[in-house]
């Protein structure tokens, strides 16, 4: 009997949380109909005021606005907190995949949703739209279509010079690293494993989401092995990073402002007999506030991008990364740093 009742007041609260959204969109409101990166028609309101953000699009919208998401799915260290309003960190972190109540609950004007565009994403995106009655967005995550979405955002959320600034930014760095990159012989690519976990026995191959920026900047992915579902992190072995013997190691921990997997790869026995560490070639990926090179993937690959070209190819692309690093905090993250402030987000100093 007690949970029958419980299972009916579920239901009743479900129910009332469902007409609520039904009659936000039913006032007479004045709407839009837009095509969606997926492709998808949808009928927006045509002033939006709020969004939910869903699978990892939070930073995206920040750069545009940010006060008008009602959540955040990015997790925010104590070290990056200071970069953030407090109205920000304040914000509900909730499930990537978006929770149908959470959604419902905060009554956002439209759902936004990040992926790589395909045929499934697009039905889910149809079939989550059905289900909670509020417009479903998708916008594209791959990051070379990021003018692409930049300027779709800036539509949509009725910023479009905001969206010139940053794909003003896009143009300048990352267009100019694209053109070089694929001129650099197949002979002249420097050889990168891309270290992750704790012991650096993680990787992710050549064609990877989370592996895009050593592609792009014209190196070669070391790693042969197969594309890890879902969060990557395919497993490999110590033997096999010594038949790869990589020129050079990136790497990226889950603790990172502890370096925990840069500490090992230097000082664990095992690690010595690498081609990389012994060159002293070894290089912790920037982390603040977010990754800079794919965790979570958004627009944080844009400054890992120019950083990677630099530590790579420093003769071809001869960028002032302190410059550019205050640069993209100002137009992304709307932080003004110090020269000072940026040398610290460039430059992790490990305790070894």
């Amino acid at each position: 009997m007690v949970f029958t009742y419980r299972k009916r007041i579920f239901q009743a609260t479900w129910l009332l949380l469902l007409l609520c959204s039904i009659h936000g969109m039913a006032m007479g409101q004045p709407t839009r109909l837009i095509r969606d990166m997926g492709g998808r028609s949808v009928r927006i309101p045509d002033k939006i005021k709020s969004v939910y953000v869903n699978n990892h699009c939070d930073i995206l919208v920040y750069a545009f606005d940010p006060a008008i998401a009602v959540n955040r799915i990015t997790k925010i260290s104590d070290a990056a907190s200071r970069f953030f309003p407090k109205q920000f960190l304040a914000k509900p972190v909730t499930d990537p995949q978006g929770a149908l109540e959470e959604i419902i609950k905060l009554h956002p004007d439209v759902v936004l949703w990040s992926v790589e565009v395909s045929p499934q994403a697009i039905d889910e995106a149809n079939r989550l739209q059905a289900k909670i009655n509020i417009p479903v967005v998708l916008l594209e995550l791959n990051m070379t279509k990021y003018k692409a979405t930049f300027a779709f955002l800036g539509q949509l959320l009725s910023r479009p010079a905001k969206a010139q600034e940053l794909i003003g930014f896009v143009k300048t760095y990352i267009d100019a690293i694209q053109q070089r990159a694929r001129q650099i012989p197949a002979n002249r690519r420097v050889r990168i494993y891309y270290a992750e976990s704790p012991d650096g026995l993680s990787t992710d191959p050549s064609g990877s989401k989370h592996s895009q920026i050593i592609d792009f900047v014209g190196a070669s992915n070391v790693a042969k092995v197969g594309i890890a579902p879902g969060t990557g992190l395919a497993k490999v072995s110590m033997e096999q990073v010594m038949i790869w013997q990589p020129e050079v190691i990136l790497v990226w921990t889950v603790n990172a402002d502890r370096l925990v997997t840069y500490k090992h790869i230097l000082s664990d026995p095992l690690w010595k007999n690498i081609r990389a560490v012994k060159s002293g070639r070894v290089y912790q990926i920037p982390w603040l506030p977010f990754g800079w090179f794919d965790r979570p993937p958004g627009p944080n690959r844009i400054p890992g991008t120019i950083w990677t070209a630099n530590l790579l190819y420093p003769a071809i692309f001869k960028y002032d990364m302190v410059k550019v690093t205050q640069e993209y905090f100002q137009k992304f993250y709307h932080v003004h740093l110090s020269a000072a402030q940026a040398k610290t987000v460039l430059n992790p100093k490990p305790q070894l």
